[in-house]
């Protein structure tokens, strides 16, 4: 999930199998347990109700800045840079299963390592350095 207006944070959501048979859960980065998949209103409110104080400093802390400097922060791009593609392309071919996108909010490389029941995401600035997170997360597994 992601509010353009606070780049810097979002949440992640995922479903997961529930204890009851065919009913899967929206479950929060931190674990939390958010909503049955038939109610995903209630998993949206609350996550809106986990992210609350961090997007109010932040916004404060933007609203002081803007008061102070007289400067906006700029807002992310509408659409991702497509010139990233060959990127993506090239570090999904090499590591098999691995999904690999550009963070057009985050502005850093992200990837899903598979491993399992558990699965990591990692993130650097560059392509080289992503390549070397995915590396060091299969050794460990």
């Amino acid at each position: 999930m992601f509010d353009r207006d606070v780049p810097n944070i979002g949440e992640s959501v995922t479903l997961v199998h529930g204890t009851t048979p065919g009913l899967w859960w929206y479950r929060s980065s931190t674990g939390e347990d958010l909503a049955p998949h038939t109610q995903p209103v209630q998993a949206a409110k609350r996550v809106t109700r986990i992210l609350i104080p961090y997007v109010t400093a932040v916004r404060a802390a933007r609203s002081h800045q803007t008061q102070a400097t007289g400067e906006r922060c700029s807002p992310p791009p509408a659409r991702p840079d497509p010139s990233h593609a060959p990127t993506i392309a090239e570090l999904q071919r090499r590591f098999a299963g691995v999904v690999c996108w550009w963070g057009a909010y985050t502005y850093e490389w992200w990837a899903i390592v598979p491993g399992g029941t558990q699965w990591k995401i990692v993130n650097a600035e560059d392509p080289d350095t992503l390549i070397q997170r995915v590396l060091n997360t299969r050794k460990r597994r």
